[in-house]
Protein backbone atom coordinates (compact mmCIF):
# COMPACT_ATOMS: atom_id res chain seq x y z
CA UNK A 1 0.00 0.00 0.00
CA UNK A 2 1.27 3.21 -1.14
CA UNK A 3 1.44 5.95 0.89
CA UNK A 4 -1.05 7.93 -0.87
CA UNK A 5 -3.86 5.87 0.25
CA UNK A 6 -2.74 5.40 3.25
CA UNK A 7 -3.05 8.80 3.79
CA UNK A 8 -6.45 8.86 2.18
CA UNK A 9 -8.54 7.74 4.92
CA UNK A 10 -7.49 11.16 6.77
CA UNK A 11 -7.33 13.75 4.43
CA UNK A 12 -11.35 13.98 3.85
CA UNK A 13 -11.38 13.69 7.44
CA UNK A 14 -8.99 16.89 8.00
CA UNK A 15 -10.67 18.58 5.87
CA UNK A 16 -14.53 18.22 7.39
CA UNK A 17 -12.85 18.84 11.32
CA UNK A 18 -11.08 22.00 9.62
CA UNK A 19 -14.27 22.97 7.59
CA UNK A 20 -16.14 21.92 11.28
CA UNK A 21 -13.76 24.35 13.40
CA UNK A 22 -14.55 27.18 11.06
CA UNK A 23 -17.82 27.19 10.98
CA UNK A 24 -18.29 26.85 14.38
CA UNK A 25 -16.27 29.29 15.02
CA UNK A 26 -18.10 32.39 12.35
CA UNK A 27 -21.63 30.64 14.24
CA UNK A 28 -19.96 31.22 17.82
CA UNK A 29 -18.84 34.49 17.43
CA UNK A 30 -22.25 36.33 15.57
CA UNK A 31 -24.34 34.20 18.55
CA UNK A 32 -22.35 35.81 21.68
CA UNK A 33 -22.03 38.86 20.01
CA UNK A 34 -24.06 39.93 16.86
CA UNK A 35 -23.83 43.81 17.62
CA UNK A 36 -20.12 44.01 17.80
CA UNK A 37 -19.48 41.58 14.83
CA UNK A 38 -21.91 43.13 12.40
CA UNK A 39 -20.14 46.82 13.44
CA UNK A 40 -16.93 45.47 12.64
CA UNK A 41 -18.18 45.22 9.04
CA UNK A 42 -19.85 48.31 9.31
CA UNK A 43 -23.50 47.30 9.76
CA UNK A 44 -25.66 48.85 12.17
CA UNK A 45 -28.18 46.81 13.98
CA UNK A 46 -31.47 49.60 14.41
CA UNK A 47 -33.74 47.10 16.04
CA UNK A 48 -33.68 44.50 18.80
CA UNK A 49 -35.28 42.07 15.56
CA UNK A 50 -31.90 43.24 13.29
CA UNK A 51 -30.04 41.81 15.78
CA UNK A 52 -32.12 38.32 16.10
CA UNK A 53 -32.21 37.89 12.84
CA UNK A 54 -27.83 38.69 12.48
CA UNK A 55 -27.72 36.32 15.62
CA UNK A 56 -29.67 33.77 13.99
CA UNK A 57 -28.33 34.22 10.12
CA UNK A 58 -24.62 34.29 11.00
CA UNK A 59 -24.52 32.57 14.10
CA UNK A 60 -27.51 29.97 14.11
CA UNK A 61 -26.80 28.64 10.85
CA UNK A 62 -23.39 28.71 10.52
CA UNK A 63 -23.21 26.79 14.27
CA UNK A 64 -26.17 24.32 13.08
CA UNK A 65 -23.87 23.38 10.06
CA UNK A 66 -20.58 22.97 12.31
CA UNK A 67 -23.09 20.47 14.28
CA UNK A 68 -24.18 18.58 11.50
CA UNK A 69 -20.67 18.85 9.82
CA UNK A 70 -19.04 17.01 13.30
CA UNK A 71 -21.58 14.85 13.07
CA UNK A 72 -20.43 13.36 9.77
CA UNK A 73 -16.85 13.58 10.43
CA UNK A 74 -17.81 11.03 13.71
CA UNK A 75 -19.72 8.74 11.73
CA UNK A 76 -17.55 7.01 8.96
CA UNK A 77 -20.56 6.25 7.04
CA UNK A 78 -21.22 9.60 6.35
CA UNK A 79 -18.32 11.37 6.19
CA UNK A 80 -19.44 11.49 2.22
CA UNK A 81 -22.43 12.83 3.57
CA UNK A 82 -20.25 15.38 5.06
CA UNK A 83 -18.55 16.19 2.23
CA UNK A 84 -21.32 16.51 0.27
CA UNK A 85 -22.93 18.96 2.73
CA UNK A 86 -19.72 21.37 3.06
CA UNK A 87 -19.15 21.44 -0.91
CA UNK A 88 -22.91 22.36 -1.97
CA UNK A 89 -22.32 24.93 1.22
CA UNK A 90 -19.14 26.65 0.23
CA UNK A 91 -20.47 26.09 -3.66
CA UNK A 92 -23.55 28.32 -3.26
CA UNK A 93 -21.82 30.51 -0.43
CA UNK A 94 -19.06 31.14 -3.29
CA UNK A 95 -21.48 31.51 -6.08
CA UNK A 96 -23.67 34.21 -3.89
CA UNK A 97 -19.89 36.31 -3.12
CA UNK A 98 -19.70 36.47 -7.48
CA UNK A 99 -23.24 37.34 -7.64
CA UNK A 100 -22.82 40.28 -4.73
CA UNK A 101 -19.21 40.90 -6.78
CA UNK A 102 -20.91 41.46 -9.93
CA UNK A 103 -23.39 43.51 -8.41
CA UNK A 104 -21.67 45.74 -5.74
CA UNK A 105 -18.72 45.60 -7.21
CA UNK A 106 -15.26 44.02 -5.86
CA UNK A 107 -14.48 45.08 -2.33
CA UNK A 108 -10.99 43.74 -1.15
CA UNK A 109 -12.10 41.72 1.55
CA UNK A 110 -15.30 40.38 -1.09
CA UNK A 111 -11.98 39.40 -2.97
CA UNK A 112 -10.36 37.85 -0.44
CA UNK A 113 -12.61 35.56 0.84
CA UNK A 114 -14.14 34.66 -2.61
CA UNK A 115 -10.14 33.27 -3.07
CA UNK A 116 -10.71 31.44 0.57
CA UNK A 117 -13.91 30.14 -0.51
CA UNK A 118 -12.83 28.80 -4.01
CA UNK A 119 -9.88 27.13 -2.41
CA UNK A 120 -12.39 25.46 0.37
CA UNK A 121 -14.98 24.87 -2.81
CA UNK A 122 -11.99 23.00 -4.80
CA UNK A 123 -10.36 20.74 -1.42
CA UNK A 124 -13.89 20.02 -0.53
CA UNK A 125 -14.67 18.44 -4.13
CA UNK A 126 -10.98 17.05 -4.10
CA UNK A 127 -12.16 15.31 -0.72
CA UNK A 128 -14.89 13.68 -2.41
CA UNK A 129 -13.58 12.56 -5.26
CA UNK A 130 -10.72 10.99 -3.09
CA UNK A 131 -13.27 9.34 -0.70
CA UNK A 132 -14.89 7.78 -3.51
CA UNK A 133 -11.94 6.43 -4.97
CA UNK A 134 -11.01 5.10 -1.31
CA UNK A 135 -14.49 3.58 -0.88
CA UNK A 136 -14.22 1.93 -4.39
CA UNK A 137 -10.58 0.71 -3.71
CA UNK A 138 -11.91 -0.81 -0.42
CA UNK A 139 -14.52 -2.57 -2.30
CA UNK A 140 -12.15 -4.80 -4.79
CA UNK A 141 -9.66 -5.79 -2.00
Amino acid sequence: MTLFWRMAPWLPRLLLLLATMLFFLIGFKYLGDPVNRAASDSIVLGSVMAISRVRVGFGGFPLALSLILLGCLLSPKHLLTGLTVLAITVGVVTAARLLGIAIDGPADEAVRLLRVEIILLALSVSAIILERARLRRLERL
